[in-house]
């Protein structure tokens, strides 16, 4: 039996996310976050990117076709809405593709589903295939779709589509329906007898415990520091690494971003800006009391002492 999985989500602003670096992520690129500036989304080395496509309506402007221009559009079309800070910004989707078919046909299965659920229906879509986490399971490969929540119209995007909960639980039923539908077709066509099911296992009568899906661990995501003074407006200051080591465990460090000195209100040298890790437990300490005593933190978090930070008398400048 094929395995399912399809898991959608929204992309928001109010969850540090951009459009611009996830379309760069998906796609394995490089993308300018605005036109000729020299902040960009780089992930030309990430790797593991089998094909990537931009699939538009019929009657959209030539400049859709480029990557950036797209989502930098659309993060535009975003500033000037009246909630911008807490934009929702596209519809994510990461599904599980049949690994019993070829790279090709998994193209052509990932096409006819992107065409039945969103250009017919007006709607511009950024997606590609990626292999298997080296780390996970080899028949792990797998489709990112980006849809924005405004079609295109004219040269610009016109208003959100929006759902409340009821609908919104009816549509995800018919893009997993859709695609488990879609899936078997193919696989038909192809000459395999697998067969996918959306339905849970509790509802086909199947008594096991589901399979989690694992698809690729990100690299990176964000988290957020609250109730520190001066108070500021909420805003992504800490990238967190996970790593997996040979030995099979994990390691989850954090990394306080150049953002962050402005918002915490620290002299740059007490955050250790040296670009190695800090444990979560070190950020949590920091956002409980580490901020308002530093000699007390980095008396108990010696190893994380910036260069010059005498832990008697405090920073040495």
């Amino acid at each position: 039996m094929a395995i399912f999985h399809l898991e959608h989500s929204f992309l928001k602003r109010s969850t540090g996310a951009s459009s611009v670096a996830k379309a760069a992520y998906n796609s394995g690129k490089k993308i300018e976050d605005n036109q000729g500036s020299t902040e960009h989304s780089d992930y030309t080395r990430k790797g593991g990117v089998l094909f990537d496509e931009i699939t538009l309506p019929a009657g959209t402007p030539q400049w859709a076709n480029n990557r950036g221009e797209l989502w930098r559009r659309l993060e535009a079309r975003e500033d000037r809405s009246t909630r911008r800070k807490d934009a929702v910004l596209a519809h994510n989707f990461n599904i599980a593709l049949p690994h019993e078919l070829t790279l090709e046909q998994n193209i052509f299965l990932a096409r006819d589903y992107v065409r039945e659920q969103f250009t017919r229906k007006g709607y511009a879509v950024d997606w590609s295939i990626h292999s298997a986490d080296p780390r996970g399971d080899s028949r792990n490969i797998h489709l990112h779709i980006l849809v924005p929540l405004r079609k295109i119209e004219g040269e610009s995007f016109a208003n959100k589509a929006r759902y409340d909960k009821t609908q919104l639980r009816q549509q995800v039923r018919t893009w997993r329906k859709s695609w488990a539908t879609l899936a078997n077709r193919h696989l038909k066509r192809y000459g395999h007898t697998a067969h996918m099911d959306e339905r849970s296992l509790r509802t086909q009568g199947i008594k096991r415990s589901p399979t989690r899906h694992k698809g690729p661990q990100p690299k990176a995501k964000r988290i957020f520091l609250n109730n520190i003074r001066p108070p500021q407006p909420r805003s992504p200051i800490v990238r967190i690494n996970k790593q997996t080591d040979a030995d099979g465990s994990i390691t989850v460090r954090a990394i306080i971003t150049n953002s962050a000195l402005s918002w915490i209100g620290k002299q740059p040298a007490i955050l250790n800006l040296d670009r190695k890790g800090w444990p979560i437990e070190a950020i949590r300490d920091w956002q409980a009391w580490g901020s308002k005593n530093p000699p007390k933190f980095f008396s108990i978090w010696k190893e994380l002492a910036p260069n010059g930070f005498n832990l008697n008398g405090g920073l040495q400048l």
